[in-house]
């Protein structure tokens, strides 16, 4: 029974099937089917349209719906008005049907072999003999032989390896009727050249299943060969950088778990190995501080890379090690996940060195500002002060201070705090020790210790003004030849233990810090003795002086009235025995003349020691007599002269003055050989600048041993210091010599009143 729907199995009128050739099926019958393929198709053949609506059931073509298509009054009426008659128009049909299908297969075929042929892996096909049957253009390319060579040869012809005799894959897919997947094997292309391929076969079966041939797709892999080898090479390469580095380096994902580490990773963080490693539950154990990793993660995630981020690790035992990481982000093409990569380098070692060489530089700087203090001056509190606030600041601590030892009393006192209060005084026990024995022995005058770099630190405190007792100080020994000086009190808390360096350090400084004060008591009994010694000699001077003024008095007064008398016993004598004998007469004469030369040496000699003319006129007055009478006895050409003076000097001033021209000239007429002396006595308030030179023989400009020269001169530089004044001395060899004295004055009120 036909399934053609009811409307179109009614019989066409004679006057409607005269357009039946013009109209279509549709618009003949009506048809309110308007989602039929045929619908609105006016050029077209309604049977020759595939899945038609005109039946119950849609079939794809001609061939099937044939049956439906007879019982169709439509198709009926064409039949019965084609020219040729009803046969020849349903053979017409047919044929068209068939010339279509072939039309289509071809197509699909030909459509398939552009595929094979655009497909860059080679493909060909055999038959149950394993001839050729198709090459495609990129088989040709691969193995060199050309299609119209290759189609008929077996393949074992064209591949030529000796595995196509013994293990064919083509020839067993075809034996066990399955498919070999990605086999490889070498073969030699036409060149003589060997190539790498990799090859999938199947075979063929027709209709019945039995295997009328087969197909085998291979490519070429001598690049994916190298590119292995270089991946393997470059993978060696790592694998060693990643093995050999001595710094971790290591992998995470997102989630914080370690997915790799290398050996000097574990080595670094204390661990058994790799395993234990990875089997931490998050990165973050590995971090002191937990949300350092997280702190760490940000970064990265906001700059993609982070260049030597320093944190602290903590290690398997517990102990922190100071790190540099170095990271970056990336994307894992394999899982797609974010992981993170990166170096982390132990600078644990190196910190230490850095943070003992800012150490070290601290200590020299602390040594330094104490010598410099020491080089600028022998002020003990100043010094001590220094001194402590550099150790303060070296140990990092708040307060400490030192105490000086006074043997004679049997003592220690604090000369210099930082942070600590004052002590008290009139405490009877004055600063307590724990070690009462080392009390004794440290404040004891005859109490001697074997000198060593360092001493073993001991506890002292004391009483402060508001009756407080400090707390127990830790104390270095501050010592000088084996004898204590005085000690560091240092407030150190009990948990700190000084390193063997600071402890050094501080001996160091109790050494140096002793040798000052030692050095700083020794100048200050210099100087007291100087004081002494200078006081002595200025009495001495003054001694030597009145001595002169007694002398010279006693040499004018006694001793010339005496000669006086016997030159006037001698005149009365004369006259006695006038007339008497020529002889007698003539010794007379001689011993009248001794005595005239005798008194005149007296005077001079008088003159010499204390010159009344310098009592009596001033120092120039004196000068040019005493210059004048040197000039008469000697060939010196002798240039004086005094410039500023208005008022006279005192008369201590004027007797040093006198004394200096005195031992310079006499200097030049004993030593020099010259022939011109110059003297010159300026006034340049507040100072008096002497000036003497010759042309003589020179000398090397040094003054010193025994020499009757050397002598004076020294005493001319000890005058003029005691005097407050300088002495120079210049002189070289051929040139003569040279002295400059500059003093400081004070003129006399009136002149009267000096004498």
């Amino acid at each position: 029974m036909s399934s053609l729907l009811k409307s179109h199995q009614h019989k066409i009128s004679r006057k409607v099937g005269k357009h039946c050739e013009q109209s279509t099926c549709w618009e003949l019958f009506s048809c309110s089917k308007v989602l039929c393929p045929a619908h609105g198709r006016d050029k077209e053949d309604c049977w020759h349209i595939p899945q038609t609506l005109c039946s119950e059931q849609t079939e794809e073509d001609f061939y099937q719906k044939i049956s439906t298509c007879l019982a169709c009054s439509y198709f009926q009426e064409r039949g019965q008005k084609h020219s040729d008659g009803w046969d020849d128009f349903l053979a017409r049909q047919v044929h068209h049907y068939i010339y279509k299908a072939l039309e289509k297969i071809y197509q699909k075929e030909e459509s398939f072999v552009e595929i094979l042929n655009r497909i860059p892996d080679g493909l060909f096909t055999t038959d149950k003999e394993l001839r050729i049957t198709y090459f495609n253009p990129a088989a040709e390319k691969i193995t060199g032989f050309p299609v119209g060579d290759a189609v008929g040869m077996y393949c074992k012809d064209v591949f030529k390896n000796k595995i196509c005799e013994t293990d064919c894959a083509l020839k067993r897919a075809c034996e066990i009727g399955g498919d070999i997947h990605n086999r490889e094997y070498v073969i030699t292309n036409i060149e003589g050249r060997e190539l790498p391929i990799m090859c999938s076969t199947t075979a063929f079966r027709d209709a019945s299943g039995k295997i009328i041939g087969g197909l085998e797709i291979f490519k070429d892999i001598t690049e994916i060969h190298r590119l292995q080898e270089e991946i393997a090479k470059r993978e060696r390469k790592y694998r060693r950088v990643f093995e050999g580095s001595h710094d971790m380096i290591y992998t995470t994902n997102n989630k914080g778990k370690i997915l790799e580490i290398n050996q000097a990773g574990v080595e670094m963080l204390g661990y058994a190995d790799k395993e234990e490693v990875i089997g931490l539950e998050h990165a973050r154990k590995l971090y002191r501080n937990p949300k350092d990793r997280d702190r760490f993660i940000r970064r990265v995630d906001f700059e993609g890379s982070v260049k030597d981020y320093e944190v602290d690790f903590a290690k398997k035992n517990g102990s922190l090690i100071r790190v540099l990481i170095s990271s970056r982000k990336y994307d894992n093409p394999i899982t797609g996940e974010t992981e993170y990569e990166g170096i982390i380098k132990d600078i644990t070692k190196r910190k230490q060195s850095e943070q003992m060489v800012q150490q070290r530089n601290l200590e020299l700087s602390v040594l330094n500002s104490v010598a410099v203090a020491i080089n600028l001056t022998m002020d003990i509190p100043h010094i001590l002060d220094v001194t402590l606030k550099n150790v303060i600041r070296s140990l990092k601590i708040k307060r400490g201070g030192v105490f000086l030892i006074d043997h004679n009393t049997r003592t220690a006192r604090l000369e210099a705090s930082l942070g600590l209060p004052d002590q008290d005084p009139n405490a009877s026990e004055g600063v307590m020790f724990k070690d009462t024995e080392l009390r004794k022995h440290l404040l004891n005058p005859g109490g001697l210790l074997v000198p060593e770099p360092t001493f073993p630190i001991f506890k002292a405190r004391y009483k402060a003004l508001d009756g407080r007792k400090v707390p127990w100080l830790s104390c270095v020994l501050i010592t000088f030849k084996g004898k204590s000086i005085g000690f560091f009190g240092l407030d150190i808390h009990s948990n700190r233990i000084l390193s063997d360096h600071e402890y050094h350090h501080l001996g160091s400084l109790g050494n140096f810090l002793g040798g000052a004060i030692a050095n700083s008591q020794f100048m200050k009994a210099i100087n007291l003795h100087q004081q002494e010694l200078s006081r002595l000699t200025q009495m001495l001077y003054f001694s030597q002086e009145e001595e002169r003024r007694r002398i010279a008095r006693e040499l004018h007064d006694e001793a010339g009235q005496a000669l006086t008398a016997v030159s006037l016993s001698l005149d009365r004598l004369e006259q006695h025995v006038a007339g008497s004998a020529d002889k007698l007469l003539d010794e007379i004469a001689q011993i009248r003349k001794l005595v005239l030369r005798t008194s005149s040496e007296i005077r001079g000699l008088s003159y010499r020691l204390h010159p009344t003319l310098l009592v009596d006129l001033g120092l120039e007055p004196a000068l040019n007599l005493y210059f004048k009478e040197m000039a008469a006895r000697s060939d010196l050409d002798i240039d004086f002269r005094m410039v500023g003076f208005d008022k006279r000097l005192k008369p201590d001033i004027e007797t040093v003055l006198y004394r200096f021209s005195q031992e310079a000239l006499t200097n030049t007429l004993k030593h020099s050989g010259a022939e011109t002396f110059r003297l010159s006595i300026i006034k340049s308030y507040p100072k008096i600048i002497f000036s003497a030179e010759d042309d003589g023989v020179g000398f090397d400009g040094q003054i010193g041993g025994n020499e009757k020269r050397s002598l004076g001169l020294i005493g001319m530089r000890e005058r003029a210091v005691q005097l407050g004044g300088t002495f120079s001395l210049h002189g070289r060899p051929g040139i003569g010599a040279r002295i400059r004295v500059e003093i400081p004055f004070e003129e006399a009120v009136q002149n009267d009143k000096n004498h």
